[in-house]
């Protein structure tokens, strides 16, 4: 009699959920990358229970000996320490995440894709085609290449100054991804995953902030990207909002609701009753009068500023605001002034839309380097 190998995609469900029962966090999250099979299940499993609130990473100081970054927990209070994201993690920068994965922007100007749990890795093609002059090229859409030039001694300012606007995209299950940015509030450009190089755009669908606060929606369905002109409800209408006297704006990001709506949030700082006081404006476009409209609440959403987006939210699980409806998850730069850290303070915090108070959020290490993360919430 001939005996039958199982496969791992067909372990019977009552057996799948015993084995992702006893998995810390950690595993759970790379038991993922098993099988198609397992990957559905546990998305499955994430998405009945409802629980997904963002987590704190920092990442190593540079100069550090500890090559590890720390994962927190907030909900659960529990720090998880990774060391195999690689050596550069001290040197790199994150400039965006998207459910697992974080996009990193190396010293050498250039980009790589990383998944926090398993630590698979995708680098993009090199910006840099000249190391001694620096020249970076970027194809342009229509009309041949252009080109960056910059000194070796001026990378780190171009990548503190100029690069500050970045959006990353993943499937979660086929692991195509997608990747803009924005330079010097000026220059937009793109990767898609497969890509031989980066596209230069002029002027599945993307938005984008672009210069003068005009929003571009692209569309990725074909081979080369393409800007919708005429389905663009937004295209002649940029974003516009006059502080008062005593509000001083910090910081504009687009962000993407569960539902599909087109928000711009704006950080700033403000004087109420002669108090100066952290705030952030939520503005909406009314698509009939084409005016951009503040708005009070997020309803039962919360965003995470630095990625633009917003996870639908439970009441507020383990306490400290975290996964509270109505609020965003921030880091110390991107309110004024920010916050300086203390041992053992995490810069970070929730800012509550109803009552506009800030909880700081606590966590056991400090944090220079540190960025709010959904786990879970990459996209099928």
């Amino acid at each position: 009699m001939k005996s039958t190998e199982l496969h791992w995609s067909e372990i019977c469900t009552d057996a799948l959920q015993l084995i992702f029962e006893s998995l810390n966090f950690l595993d759970f999250h790379r038991a993922r990358t098993v099988c198609s099979t397992w990957y559905s299940a546990l998305k499955s499993r994430i998405a009945a229970s409802g629980n997904r609130y963002p987590w704190l990473i920092t990442f190593p100081e540079k100069f550090s000996i500890s090559e590890s970054c720390s994962l927190f927990d907030p909900v659960e209070d529990k720090t998880y320490e990774t060391n195999d994201l690689g050596d550069e993690l001290s040197e790199s920068r994150c400039v965006a995440s998207y459910g697992n994965w974080l996009l990193l922007l190396s010293p050498r100007l250039d980009f790589s894709v990383v998944n926090v749990f398993t630590a698979e890795r995708f680098d993009l093609p090199s910006l840099s085609l000249s190391p001694k002059i620096g020249v970076s090229r970027f194809r342009r859409k229509y009309d041949g290449d252009l080109i960056l030039e910059h000194s070796r001694r001026n990378r780190e300012a171009i990548i503190n100054r100029y690069i500050n606007t970045a959006v990353l995209w993943v499937d979660g299950k086929t692991k195509a991804f997608s990747v803009f940015w924005i330079y010097n509030d000026l220059y937009l450009f793109s990767y898609k995953k497969g890509d031989d190089f980066w596209w230069h755009l002029q002027g599945p669908k993307a938005f984008c902030l672009y210069h003068d606060h005009y929003i571009m929606v692209l569309d990725y369905s074909g081979d080369l990207p393409n800007e919708i002109v005429e389905a663009n409800p937004y295209l002649n209408h940029p974003f516009e909002y006059v502080p008062q006297l005593w509000e001083y704006i910090w910081k504009r990001r687009l962000a993407i609701t569960v539902s599909g709506d087109v928000l711009i949030i704006v950080s700033l700082k403000g004087f109420p009753e002669n108090q100066e006081k952290r705030l952030f404006y939520i503005f909406k476009m009314n698509l009939q009068g084409h005016e951009w409209e503040r708005v009070d609440s997020l309803g039962d959403e919360m965003l995470v500023f630095g990625d633009g987006l917003t996870i639908v939210a439970k009441d507020d699980i383990g306490g400290g605001g975290i996964s509270k409806r109505d609020s965003i998850c921030f880091v110390a730069d991107d309110v004024w002034p920010p916050k300086l850290c203390t041992e053992f303070q995490s810069c970070a915090g929730v800012f509550d839309l109803a009552t506009t108070e800030i909880s700081w959020s606590l966590s056991p290490f400090g944090c220079s380097n540190t960025r709010w993360f959904v786990p879970g919430s990459d996209k099928q």
